[in-house]
């Protein structure tokens, strides 16, 4: 293969998926470490894209669409539960919580335990499950319109329930942030469950691992004055 196909296939796998391994793009596209670390060093030279430790990133902004669910749990698991570490280390006992519907939440509903006695609000029906299974006493489940394939809950009375509670903590899903740290999802109505939760919160947190970074999607829900982002690096 050409030097210059070479580079292209390996600028066009990491502009497709936004941030890729070392390990992923040898693997995937065979080719030696060795050959691989001088072709992304040139790469990151010419600035087509971005050398980080152990991958590349994308630094082409890339247009996401909502994935089901049950496919977005089996992607970049290790980046996500590093992201509900950090997010329930921001949790303190008998606080009360926003808990967004996403994949990323979902691993820090795994991570909440009944002896913190937090109050946990959610529009997911799969963390409500997840909580439950944790013994969490108090979880409240939001009205709403499901959306089958995220399962969250939102539309008219999802907002209506929000307008009553005032949160300490909220938790948000994120589909894609772009280069000036705003704040995407792919859904009108999941969007504006986000907007009001960052409304009745005192503290808001946005999770995105880095393969949401330098994207848009559909509707802008937020940027970086309102809603602290934590990923695997932040």
């Amino acid at each position: 293969m050409l030097r210059e196909e070479r580079l292209k296939l390996i600028l066009d796998f990491v502009n497709e998926r936004g941030y890729c391994t070392n390990e992923l793009i040898s693997k995937e596209l065979a080719i030696p470490f060795t050959t691989l670390r001088r072709d992304l060093t040139d790469l990151h030279d010419d600035s087509k894209l971005k050398r980080v430790h152990g991958g590349a990133k994308s630094i082409r902004e890339k247009s996401i669409l909502e994935a089901k669910l049950d496919e977005k749990l089996v992607l970049n698991i290790e980046a996500k539960k590093i992201i509900a570490k950090k997010a329930f280390d921001c949790i303190k006992p008998f606080e009360t919580i926003f808990l967004d519907a996403g994949s990323s939440t979902y691993f820090l509903a795994e991570l909440i335990k009944p002896d913190y006695n937090n109050k946990v609000y959610t529009n997911s029906v799969i963390n409500a499950q997840v909580l439950a299974n944790n013994s969490i006493c108090n979880i409240y489940l939001l009205p709403g319109k499901l959306k089958l394939s995220t399962g969250a809950i939102c539309g008219v009375e999802t907002i209506q329930a929000l307008s009553k509670y005032n949160f300490d903590l909220a938790f948000l899903g994120i589909n894609a942030v772009d280069n000036t740290f705003n704040f995407y999802t792919t859904d009108e109505d999941e969007a504006e469950v986000k907007k009001m939760a960052i409304e009745y919160s005192q503290f808001a947190f946005g999770l995105a691992d880095n393969s949401k970074m330098n994207s848009k999607s559909f509707v802008k829900f937020s940027d970086k004055s309102q809603i602290a982002l934590i990923n695997e690096e932040v």
